[in-house]
């Protein structure tokens, strides 16, 4: 009786083992965050030579980028007032400073 049991369990535990295995690799996209401190008004921002534009200050206004290095330049008219490079990894939120 207990050889039955026994086997009665194993089975049972190899049948609720198998179920839920999904074939196939998934993978989610890096992403990291820049955020800016300081005196943010009339500022804009370009990553990488990319297309400027505008932000806002403190840590709740983040701004995705991918992970990686990246050149951070940050405008005042037509004034450079920051460049940055900076390395970003996956999930990392770093704080770019912007002068008075």
């Amino acid at each position: 009786m207990k050889h039955f049991i026994v086997g009665a369990v194993l089975t049972g535990l190899l049948a609720f083992t198998g179920c839920g295995y999904k074939e196939g690799v998934k993978t989610e996209e890096k992403k990291s965050f820049l955020y800016f401190s300081g005196n943010t008004d009339d500022v804009t921002v370009s990553v990488d030579s990319a297309e400027p534009f505008r932000v806002k200050e403190g840590i709740n206004n983040q701004y995705k980028v991918t992970s990686g290095k990246h050149t951070v330049r940050v405008y005042r008219g037509d004034t450079l007032v920051v460049e940055r490079d900076v390395y970003l990894g996956d999930g990392s939120a770093v704080e770019i400073g912007v002068g008075q």
